[in-house]
């Protein structure tokens, strides 16, 4: 048998495999955790810890630059609603509420979907760990700002 012969064959033994392979959880399993973790590898998180509190409670201060997740490339729904609320938090530099939010992510072309895409924006935004919600303040916020109502609100709300 050449060599090109022996390729062909053991090519069409992988992808034979693959074929085979695919069917069963196992592999589907493996090949989602392939693109969690192509995805982590891709995000880059910028953060400075500094202060005593910060450091007590793992939360990050920021000298000047809110946290940030780049993205080369967002693969996921949940990634693009994610960066594109972060994004629009920094601009207005003050808490806002899940309809705020929609419009937003809106206009920067992601659909949220669902019956209510505001409640379903909402089951979104509660799983990220760059926000928190602050109903007394406003809604939804960056997390390095604590509780408050945001860099730009302070003592609007008492």
């Amino acid at each position: 048998m050449a060599d090109s012969d022996m390729l062909k064959a053991a090519k069409a033994e992988v992808e034979r495999l693959k074929a085979e392979l695919s069917k069963t959880p196992a592999y589907q399993k493996l090949m989602l955790a392939e693109q969690v973790v192509e995805l982590y590898e891709k995000a880059e998180q910028v953060a400075t810890y500094r202060g005593e509190h910060a450091a007590m409670f793992g939360r990050p201060e920021y000298a000047s630059e809110p946290l940030k997740f780049k993205f080369l490339e967002s693969k996921t729904k949940t990634a693009q609603i994610e960066r594109a609320a972060v994004s629009f938090l920094t601009k207005v530099q003050r808490r806002a509420t899940s309809g705020e939010l929609l419009t937003a992510i809106t206009e920067a072309g992601i659909e949220v979907g669902g019956k209510e895409p505001n409640k379903a924006l909402s089951a979104y935004l509660s799983g990220f760990k760059s926000l928190n919600n602050s109903r007394e303040h406003g809604g939804y916020g960056l997390v390095e700002w604590g509780d408050s109502p945001g860099p730009d609100q302070a003592g609007v709300f008492g």
